[in-house]
């Protein structure tokens, strides 16, 4: 009667029993994965056993059947801790196949030779190695679930950026197309003007040209009319006539300059435009990067000053400053470098050069000087307390990338700070290696980086 009951039970392909039996809607049932494998084998959906059409894409589970089939391996399974072959209490632990024996295995011919170690004892050293990999595991998800909540933090500050990004580019472009429209009325008033002024220039030199030549014409009638009068007539009304003849107005000459000046309008218009947004535009040689400001740092909205504020809320991405106030400026390449920085009455501040990986936050520094405690300090190999020759207002910093050195000034009264020096250890620029302007502050008053002059220069081709 078991076997019957058995027989029932298992798969009629795959004869195991039954785990996750499904109802096909006929005298016939199969496991899950058993009708999987034949509708991958035929192409089509199709019943294993009897080749009946199928009509459902995923056929429901017989719940009854499988409920039937955990408790017959249940009633039917013998107790884990006793061998199958002898059994016997399995208290060993084979290295070599990885499975536990009882005392008859151990010694059996099959086992011989092998590592067999008490049961308990590799329990203990596989309980150590699971809890060890557990800890790791806990750990690896606790590093999984703060990059999460730090991606989910970075998308939301994305959109955020996203907002200020574009509020800031239609700010600037307003201003570029208010100057340009102020610009073109400008222009176009000129114009107008010197059309309106000439055009009446034009009209009263016209009116007067009319008048000499109604007077002319009056004349020549009267002239015309004593020619054919009699002698007397004529000796007695030629006199006026003869004085207004001798004194005839002059002839009229064209007007010089009574077009209009085009060449003094359009001449290199959008140059001269050009000339004139320099302005209200500014340049500056090292632009602050958002990413990396620290967590109690706010910038300015073009990105050249930085100032201490709390409650800023960034999101923890590897390139931000986390434990420093501090925030970089864009990568330096190759070459010179020179910027300005005011530090003003600003009274807990450092500036330098910063190297890291682009990823990261800065982890070596280069030649900082700074101000806090109403001292001023820099970095000598140790930070330490210094006394400079002036007062430091505006601090340039000159950065040599091909002859790798840093040198420092006062540009407000033209004083070196510090003088060239050559840094043997100097890490490489690359890929992985990268320079940046360096600030750092503590206080509200801004450090504020300088734009520099600009100037058009014109040359032949």
């Amino acid at each position: 009667m078991a076997s019957r009951v058995e027989e029932q039970l298992r798969c009629p392909r795959c004869f195991d029993i039954f785990k996750d039996p499904v109802e096909l809607r006929c005298s016939h049932n199969v496991c899950l994965s058993c009708a999987r494998q034949w509708w991958d084998e035929t192409g089509e959906r199709s019943r294993p056993v009897c080749r009946k059409r199928c009509n459902s894409t995923e056929p429901p589970l017989n719940l009854a059947l499988r409920s039937a089939c955990e408790a017959f391996s249940e009633a039917s399974s013998e107790p884990r801790d006793i061998c199958r072959s002898h059994k016997e209490k399995l208290n060993f632990f084979c290295s070599n196949h990885r499975e536990s024996v009882c005392i008859i295995c151990r010694d059996a011919e099959i086992h011989a030779g092998h590592q067999v170690r008490p049961l308990d004892e590799a329990a203990r050293e596989r309980r150590t190695q699971l809890r060890e990999g557990l800890r790791r595991a806990k750990k690896t998800l606790e590093v999984h679930n703060e990059v999460k909540d730090s991606c989910s933090e970075q998308a939301e500050h994305i959109k955020v950026q996203a907002e200020q990004v574009e509020r800031k580019i239609k700010k600037d472009f307003e201003e570029l197309r208010g100057f340009l429209r102020l610009e073109e009325e400008a222009k176009l008033a000129a114009v107008r003007e010197e059309a309106r002024r000439k055009s009446q220039m034009m009209e009263e030199k016209m009116e007067a040209v009319a008048r000499d030549q109604a007077a002319l014409s009056d004349l020549i009638r009267t002239a015309e009319g004593l020619l054919s009068s009699d002698p007397v007539s004529f000796m007695k009304d030629s006199r006026a006539a003869v004085s207004r003849i001798r004194q005839l107005p002059e002839k009229p000459r064209a007007l010089p300059g009574a077009l209009l000046d085009e060449v003094k309008h359009v001449a290199n218009l959008k140059f001269t435009v050009w000339e004139r947004m320099m302005e209200m535009v500014s340049f500056s040689p090292v632009i602050l990067d958002p990413n990396t400001a620290g967590p109690e740092l706010s910038l300015s909205e073009d990105l050249t000053g930085v100032s201490a504020r709390a409650g800023q809320k960034h999101p923890k991405n590897p390139e931000r400053c986390q434990y420093w106030n501090g925030v970089l400026g864009s990568a330096l390449g190759s070459g010179t470098h020179v910027w300005d920085v005011d530090v003003g009455d600003n009274a807990d501040w450092r500036l330098g050069v910063a190297w890291g990986e682009p990823d990261s936050a800065p982890s070596v520094f280069t030649s900082l000087v700074g101000f806090s405690d109403d001292k001023y300090k820099r970095l000598l190999g140790r930070y330490e307390s210094w006394n400079p020759p002036v007062k430091l207002q505006r601090i340039r910093i000159c950065v040599d990338a091909d002859q790798r050195s840093v040198w420092l000034s006062e540009s407000l009264r033209n004083t070196e700070l510090s003088t060239r020096k050559n840094f043997s250890n100097w890490p490489n620029l690359s890929a992985s290696m990268k320079m940046y302007p360096y600030f750092y502050t503590q206080d509200k008053r801004p450090l504020k980086i300088m734009p520099l002059a600009l100037c058009v220069t014109k040359q032949s081709l």
